[in-house]
């Protein structure tokens, strides 16, 4: 059982069926991780990938994010986070090394580089996905000024700042 599977309503049921699922993700892990979701988000794909018997991960994609959720029991890649939250626009780098059996994923962000698998043949697939969605992220100006007002609210960036990203978006628009 992970810590956030919750059971799911009918409209949740409904739309886990129309997401992409790689690996083996449950309706009950879907509507636990779409409850904690911010506005206008929405769970894009889910993958699953489990080591041993106690030991899941679950990734899930949104249009704004990469959540990561790993068990705690086996360290097969060193130390890791309990949950990874990782906006789109703030992955600079994604790197998949093929293995027998497995991928590996090397995510570089601002801040840190990490590490993470998934069964064989689905880094790729994934990494993919999370470049389709950062090219989108960064067409859409309408999402961006969202964001930096957002960021500007939280004192992220300054009111000078804001503005003048504000005017190169709206030229766009």
């Amino acid at each position: 059982m992970v810590c956030f599977e919750k059971e799911p309503t009918k409209d949740e049921e409904e739309e886990f069926e129309k997401i992409e699922k790689v690996g083996g993700p449950r309706v009950n892990e879907y509507s636990g991780l779409s409850e904690k979701l911010g506005p206008h988000e929405k769970i894009q794909m889910m993958s699953t990938f489990k080591i041993k018997d106690k030991d899941k991960s679950i990734i899930a994609l949104t249009n704004k994010r990469l959540i990561v959720y790993n068990s705690e029991k086996t360290k097969l890649l060193g130390k890791r986070r309990r949950f990874e939250d990782i906006r789109l626009e703030d992955i600079l780098d994604i790197q998949v090394e093929e293995r027998k059996g497995f991928d590996i994923m090397r995510i570089t962000t601002k801040e840190q580089k990490m590490k993470m698998i998934t069964t064989e043949g689905r880094g790729v697939k994934i990494s993919g996905h999370i470049r389709d969605l950062q090219d989108k992220i960064q067409q859409d100006p309408v999402e961006q000024l969202e964001r930096i007002g957002a960021e500007r609210e939280k004192g992220n960036i300054s009111d000078e700042e804001y503005e003048e990203k504000k005017k190169e978006l709206m030229d766009r628009i």
